[in-house]
Protein backbone atom coordinates (compact mmCIF):
# COMPACT_ATOMS: atom_id res chain seq x y z
CA UNK A 1 0.00 0.00 0.00
CA UNK A 2 1.29 3.81 -0.52
CA UNK A 3 2.66 5.19 -4.03
CA UNK A 4 4.65 3.30 -6.01
CA UNK A 5 7.16 5.73 -6.91
CA UNK A 6 9.65 3.26 -8.44
CA UNK A 7 10.26 3.48 -11.90
CA UNK A 8 10.50 0.26 -14.52
CA UNK A 9 12.94 -0.29 -17.19
CA UNK A 10 11.67 1.62 -20.32
CA UNK A 11 10.00 4.10 -18.62
CA UNK A 12 10.08 7.72 -18.32
CA UNK A 13 9.84 9.24 -14.67
CA UNK A 14 6.45 10.39 -13.28
CA UNK A 15 5.67 14.12 -13.28
CA UNK A 16 5.67 15.58 -9.80
CA UNK A 17 3.31 19.39 -9.54
CA UNK A 18 5.36 20.99 -6.84
CA UNK A 19 2.71 22.55 -5.11
CA UNK A 20 0.62 21.88 -7.55
CA UNK A 21 1.65 24.57 -10.49
CA UNK A 22 3.35 26.95 -8.80
CA UNK A 23 4.40 28.74 -11.47
CA UNK A 24 1.19 29.20 -13.43
CA UNK A 25 -1.20 29.28 -10.51
CA UNK A 26 -0.93 30.26 -6.94
CA UNK A 27 0.53 27.19 -4.98
CA UNK A 28 -0.93 25.06 -2.77
CA UNK A 29 -4.40 26.37 -3.92
CA UNK A 30 -7.28 24.11 -5.57
CA UNK A 31 -6.80 25.85 -8.93
CA UNK A 32 -2.75 24.97 -8.83
CA UNK A 33 -3.45 21.26 -8.01
CA UNK A 34 -6.30 20.96 -10.95
CA UNK A 35 -3.83 22.72 -13.28
CA UNK A 36 -1.00 20.47 -12.31
CA UNK A 37 -3.49 17.09 -13.48
CA UNK A 38 -4.97 19.08 -16.85
CA UNK A 39 -1.24 19.56 -17.47
CA UNK A 40 -0.06 15.91 -17.62
CA UNK A 41 1.26 15.53 -13.52
CA UNK A 42 1.49 12.11 -11.91
CA UNK A 43 1.64 13.55 -8.73
CA UNK A 44 1.20 16.60 -7.14
CA UNK A 45 3.01 18.05 -3.93
CA UNK A 46 1.86 19.27 -1.12
CA UNK A 47 2.80 21.52 2.34
CA UNK A 48 0.37 20.46 5.07
CA UNK A 49 0.34 21.82 8.75
CA UNK A 50 -1.94 22.76 11.61
CA UNK A 51 -4.13 25.46 12.22
CA UNK A 52 -4.96 26.33 15.55
CA UNK A 53 -7.87 23.93 15.73
CA UNK A 54 -5.32 21.25 14.95
CA UNK A 55 -6.72 21.22 11.52
CA UNK A 56 -4.18 19.49 8.74
CA UNK A 57 -3.78 22.50 6.05
CA UNK A 58 -2.01 22.63 3.10
CA UNK A 59 0.62 25.90 3.61
CA UNK A 60 4.04 26.06 2.75
CA UNK A 61 5.16 28.70 5.04
CA UNK A 62 4.50 28.84 8.90
CA UNK A 63 3.09 32.56 8.21
CA UNK A 64 0.43 33.11 5.65
CA UNK A 65 1.77 36.53 5.04
CA UNK A 66 3.40 36.12 1.43
CA UNK A 67 0.83 33.72 -0.13
CA UNK A 68 -2.35 35.55 1.18
CA UNK A 69 -3.46 38.72 2.08
CA UNK A 70 -3.34 37.73 5.82
CA UNK A 71 -1.25 38.11 8.34
CA UNK A 72 0.28 35.74 11.23
CA UNK A 73 1.30 32.18 11.80
CA UNK A 74 -0.88 29.42 10.54
CA UNK A 75 -0.56 27.86 13.52
CA UNK A 76 -2.54 30.66 15.50
CA UNK A 77 -5.06 30.97 13.29
CA UNK A 78 -8.54 28.84 13.16
CA UNK A 79 -9.47 27.01 10.07
CA UNK A 80 -12.37 29.75 9.81
CA UNK A 81 -10.20 32.34 9.95
CA UNK A 82 -7.36 30.37 7.41
CA UNK A 83 -11.12 30.51 4.70
CA UNK A 84 -11.17 33.62 5.31
CA UNK A 85 -8.20 34.90 3.13
CA UNK A 86 -7.63 35.60 -0.14
CA UNK A 87 -5.14 32.80 -1.27
CA UNK A 88 -4.77 33.56 -4.97
CA UNK A 89 -4.33 37.70 -5.50
CA UNK A 90 -1.21 37.58 -4.22
CA UNK A 91 -0.36 35.63 -7.45
CA UNK A 92 -2.69 37.50 -10.49
CA UNK A 93 -6.05 39.17 -9.98
CA UNK A 94 -7.60 36.54 -11.90
CA UNK A 95 -7.22 33.95 -9.10
CA UNK A 96 -8.66 36.40 -6.89
CA UNK A 97 -10.91 34.69 -3.94
CA UNK A 98 -8.89 31.74 -3.92
CA UNK A 99 -8.34 29.98 -0.49
CA UNK A 100 -6.23 28.00 1.38
CA UNK A 101 -7.43 24.31 1.11
CA UNK A 102 -7.95 21.59 4.40
CA UNK A 103 -6.71 18.13 3.37
CA UNK A 104 -9.57 16.55 3.28
CA UNK A 105 -10.60 18.86 0.37
CA UNK A 106 -7.91 18.27 -1.51
CA UNK A 107 -7.75 14.43 -0.82
CA UNK A 108 -11.13 13.79 -1.55
CA UNK A 109 -10.56 15.57 -5.10
CA UNK A 110 -7.50 14.14 -5.81
CA UNK A 111 -9.37 10.27 -5.13
CA UNK A 112 -8.51 7.82 -8.26
CA UNK A 113 -7.38 10.99 -9.80
CA UNK A 114 -3.64 11.61 -8.86
CA UNK A 115 -0.63 11.09 -6.68
CA UNK A 116 -0.11 12.52 -3.47
CA UNK A 117 3.17 13.49 -2.25
CA UNK A 118 2.57 15.29 1.35
CA UNK A 119 5.51 17.14 3.02
CA UNK A 120 4.76 18.10 6.84
CA UNK A 121 5.53 21.04 7.91
CA UNK A 122 6.55 22.35 11.34
CA UNK A 123 8.14 25.45 12.70
CA UNK A 124 11.67 26.65 12.19
CA UNK A 125 14.44 26.25 14.33
CA UNK A 126 13.34 22.08 14.90
CA UNK A 127 10.03 22.94 16.02
CA UNK A 128 7.75 19.99 16.08
CA UNK A 129 4.02 18.63 16.93
CA UNK A 130 3.78 15.03 17.11
CA UNK A 131 0.12 15.57 16.79
CA UNK A 132 0.14 16.84 12.77
CA UNK A 133 0.99 12.95 11.81
CA UNK A 134 -1.68 11.21 13.19
CA UNK A 135 -4.04 14.33 11.98
CA UNK A 136 -2.72 13.61 8.42
CA UNK A 137 -2.85 9.86 8.76
CA UNK A 138 -7.06 10.17 9.52
CA UNK A 139 -7.17 12.56 6.72
CA UNK A 140 -5.72 10.28 4.40
CA UNK A 141 -8.12 7.51 5.66
CA UNK A 142 -11.52 9.77 5.86
CA UNK A 143 -10.97 10.31 2.31
CA UNK A 144 -9.45 6.43 1.23
CA UNK A 145 -6.56 7.90 -0.57
CA UNK A 146 -3.81 5.80 1.11
CA UNK A 147 -2.79 3.75 -1.54
CA UNK A 148 -1.98 7.41 -3.75
CA UNK A 149 0.20 8.64 -1.36
CA UNK A 150 4.08 9.25 -0.26
CA UNK A 151 5.06 11.51 2.26
CA UNK A 152 8.23 13.47 3.23
CA UNK A 153 9.83 15.39 5.46
CA UNK A 154 12.93 17.69 6.82
CA UNK A 155 12.03 15.96 10.17
CA UNK A 156 12.95 12.61 10.08
CA UNK A 157 11.45 11.46 13.66
CA UNK A 158 7.59 12.71 11.95
CA UNK A 159 8.64 10.02 9.26
CA UNK A 160 9.37 7.39 12.41
CA UNK A 161 6.25 8.22 14.16
CA UNK A 162 4.35 7.52 10.31
CA UNK A 163 6.09 4.20 10.58
CA UNK A 164 5.17 3.56 13.45
CA UNK A 165 1.56 4.45 13.13
CA UNK A 166 1.14 3.04 9.41
CA UNK A 167 4.54 1.38 7.73
CA UNK A 168 3.07 0.60 4.78
CA UNK A 169 3.39 4.55 3.95
CA UNK A 170 6.23 5.07 1.56
CA UNK A 171 8.39 7.72 3.39
CA UNK A 172 11.34 9.99 2.71
CA UNK A 173 13.25 12.52 4.82
CA UNK A 174 14.94 15.49 3.35
CA UNK A 175 18.63 15.78 3.80
CA UNK A 176 20.40 18.59 5.00
CA UNK A 177 22.76 20.67 2.59
CA UNK A 178 25.74 19.01 2.35
CA UNK A 179 28.42 21.27 0.87
CA UNK A 180 31.05 18.24 -0.06
CA UNK A 181 28.08 16.17 -1.31
CA UNK A 182 27.28 19.09 -3.33
CA UNK A 183 30.37 19.88 -4.36
CA UNK A 184 31.83 15.74 -5.35
CA UNK A 185 28.52 16.12 -7.26
CA UNK A 186 29.19 18.87 -9.32
CA UNK A 187 32.42 17.17 -9.91
CA UNK A 188 31.39 14.09 -11.42
CA UNK A 189 28.43 15.39 -13.41
CA UNK A 190 31.38 17.31 -15.17
CA UNK A 191 33.28 14.38 -15.51
CA UNK A 192 30.87 11.19 -15.53
CA UNK A 193 33.87 9.03 -15.86
CA UNK A 194 35.37 9.37 -12.41
CA UNK A 195 32.15 7.35 -11.06
CA UNK A 196 33.39 4.42 -13.00
CA UNK A 197 36.66 4.85 -12.46
CA UNK A 198 37.35 1.79 -9.99
CA UNK A 199 39.86 3.15 -8.03
CA UNK A 200 38.08 6.53 -7.43
CA UNK A 201 34.95 5.14 -6.92
CA UNK A 202 34.84 3.69 -3.80
CA UNK A 203 36.20 7.26 -2.48
CA UNK A 204 33.46 8.74 -4.04
CA UNK A 205 30.97 6.53 -3.52
CA UNK A 206 31.10 7.55 0.60
CA UNK A 207 30.31 10.85 -0.49
CA UNK A 208 27.73 10.48 -2.86
CA UNK A 209 25.58 7.29 -1.02
CA UNK A 210 25.03 10.06 2.29
CA UNK A 211 21.55 10.21 1.22
CA UNK A 212 20.67 6.80 0.51
CA UNK A 213 22.57 6.25 4.15
CA UNK A 214 20.52 8.98 5.93
CA UNK A 215 17.31 7.44 4.31
CA UNK A 216 17.94 3.98 5.77
CA UNK A 217 19.32 5.11 9.28
CA UNK A 218 16.15 6.56 9.71
CA UNK A 219 14.00 3.11 8.21
CA UNK A 220 13.00 5.20 5.50
CA UNK A 221 11.95 3.87 2.45
CA UNK A 222 12.67 6.87 0.20
CA UNK A 223 15.41 8.44 -1.07
CA UNK A 224 14.57 12.54 -1.42
CA UNK A 225 17.24 15.01 -1.65
CA UNK A 226 17.42 17.94 -3.58
CA UNK A 227 18.10 17.63 -7.37
CA UNK A 228 22.07 18.77 -6.88
CA UNK A 229 22.98 15.74 -4.60
CA UNK A 230 21.69 13.02 -6.64
CA UNK A 231 24.28 10.86 -9.15
CA UNK A 232 24.13 8.31 -11.20
CA UNK A 233 25.71 6.39 -8.13
CA UNK A 234 23.33 7.59 -5.78
CA UNK A 235 20.44 6.44 -7.56
CA UNK A 236 21.81 3.06 -8.72
CA UNK A 237 22.62 2.40 -5.11
CA UNK A 238 18.87 3.21 -3.68
CA UNK A 239 17.38 0.89 -6.67
CA UNK A 240 19.64 -1.77 -5.46
CA UNK A 241 18.13 -1.13 -1.98
CA UNK A 242 14.37 -1.28 -3.42
CA UNK A 243 14.55 2.06 -2.97
CA UNK A 244 12.89 5.17 -5.30
CA UNK A 245 14.81 8.95 -5.74
CA UNK A 246 12.71 11.61 -5.47
CA UNK A 247 14.00 14.71 -5.42
CA UNK A 248 12.84 18.37 -5.61
CA UNK A 249 14.58 21.06 -6.06
CA UNK A 250 14.37 24.51 -8.43
CA UNK A 251 17.14 23.92 -10.70
CA UNK A 252 16.68 21.04 -13.04
CA UNK A 253 18.56 19.66 -15.76
CA UNK A 254 15.83 17.42 -16.71
CA UNK A 255 17.37 15.53 -19.44
CA UNK A 256 20.30 14.99 -17.03
CA UNK A 257 17.82 13.72 -14.49
CA UNK A 258 16.01 11.31 -16.73
CA UNK A 259 19.23 9.69 -17.67
CA UNK A 260 19.99 9.47 -14.12
CA UNK A 261 17.35 7.09 -13.84
CA UNK A 262 15.59 9.54 -11.12
CA UNK A 263 12.08 7.45 -10.53
CA UNK A 264 9.96 11.39 -10.21
CA UNK A 265 10.69 15.01 -11.46
CA UNK A 266 9.51 17.98 -9.73
CA UNK A 267 8.57 20.54 -11.75
CA UNK A 268 6.71 23.94 -11.11
CA UNK A 269 5.13 23.52 -14.38
CA UNK A 270 3.91 20.54 -15.10
CA UNK A 271 2.54 21.27 -18.78
CA UNK A 272 6.01 22.66 -20.08
CA UNK A 273 8.23 19.75 -18.72
CA UNK A 274 5.36 17.13 -20.03
CA UNK A 275 5.98 18.48 -23.41
CA UNK A 276 9.12 18.94 -23.59
CA UNK A 277 10.73 16.11 -21.85
CA UNK A 278 8.45 13.57 -20.72
CA UNK A 279 5.84 13.35 -24.11
CA UNK A 280 5.60 9.80 -25.36
CA UNK A 281 6.92 10.53 -28.89
CA UNK A 282 10.37 11.93 -27.23
CA UNK A 283 11.70 8.80 -26.05
CA UNK A 284 14.67 8.45 -23.18
CA UNK A 285 17.34 10.19 -23.67
CA UNK A 286 20.70 8.85 -24.52
CA UNK A 287 23.73 8.49 -22.07
CA UNK A 288 26.10 10.59 -24.19
CA UNK A 289 29.29 9.54 -22.22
Amino acid sequence: MGLDLLRRPGELPKLVGHRGACDVAPENTMVSFQRALDDGADIVEMDLRLSLDAQVVVVHDARVDRTSDGVGYVSELTVAELKQLDAGSWFSPEYAGERIPTADEVFDWAKGKIGLLLELKFQLYGGYDPALVPAVLAAISRAGVADQTAIICYQPRALVQVKALAPHFPVGPLPPRDPMLYLTQRLVRRLPKLERTPILRGLLSRVLLRPLHFTLAWGCDVVAPNIDMVTSTLVDAAHTAGCPVSSGGLLWDYPQAINMGVDTVSANDPGMVRALYLSSDIGLPLDQD
